[in-house]
């Protein structure tokens, strides 16, 4: 299902191994930038990370809608195809994210916005996406890892900007936070930690892969420390103060 799909609606998103799309990855960049450049134009009372973080949330919903029908419609698993070649959807998936990432990498080094971990994170995406149009191998293991990385990002935006309109602060803003939270650690430490196993014990998947999925694995373990520490800080250190003043 996946190939008629793409022969029918992408069909520029096939091309032989070992060779670069570079038109393609351009095009990305492009249509990423002109999106920030837009709501540069629309939110001129806005900062520009406001705007950025508009591109980000909307890269967010677009993989992770698409990547879910692919995960959980189109099919079939990644753990069923392991190392298998690529189909046209999920090289569409990963130009996409390739050229948001180029674009959203470049921001932060210019803006200075970003720490040590989320530079770190940003690179091996890089590395990883390149490798995976280059090689037309692992896009179905791949597009799933993009899926489970993008799901939470609308919420993590949305928190950003309820912070930035003055609405954080309330019921909205606590229940954001819990579905943030408790979804970030369900889809890493779930789902992600089960395909990082298969992918890491399969003899099918290229050993480039697996190594990349362990790093990128640990990163996410350093921003669950960091989302943990702050829930356990607001939620939970909060709420045991009163009591134990009480005492």
């Amino acid at each position: 299902m996946i190939d008629s799909i793409g022969q029918n609606i992408l069909p520029f998103l096939t091309w032989n191994a070992g060779t670069f799309p570079v038109v393609q990855v351009l095009v990305s960049v492009i249509i990423w930038a002109l999106f920030y450049v837009q709501y540069r134009v629309l939110f001129r009372g806005c900062s520009p990370e406001y705007c950025c973080r508009l591109v980000t949330f909307m890269h967010g919903l677009i993989v992770a809608s698409v990547t879910a029908v692919i995960q959980f419609h189109v099919g079939p698993a990644p753990w069923d195809v392991f190392g298998a070649q690529n189909k046209a959807l999920h090289n569409a998936i990963v130009i996409i994210s390739l050229g948001y990432f180029i674009f959203d990498f470049t921001w932060c080094c210019l803006m200075g916005t970003e720490g040590a971990a989320m530079l770190a994170h940003h690179v091996l995406s890089l590395i990883i996406l390149s490798y995976t149009l280059v090689t037309q191998i692992s896009g179905a293991e791949v597009t799933a890892v993009c899926f489970g990385a993008e799901v939470t990002n609308p919420l993590l935006q949305l928190r950003w900007f309820l912070r930035e309109h003055g609405q954080y602060e309330t019921k909205g803003g606590n229940i954001v936070d819990y579905i943030f939270v408790f979804s970030f650690a369900f889809w890493r430490f779930g789902p992600g930690s089960y395909l990082l196993y298969r992918a890491v014990t399969s003899e099918k998947v290229d050993l480039f892969i697996k190594i990349g999925a362990v790093l990128l694995y640990l990163i996410s373990l350093v921003f669950m420390h960091g989302v943990g520490k702050f829930f356990l800080r607001k939620y939970v250190w909060k709420m045991k103060k009163p009591a134990d003043k009480e005492e």
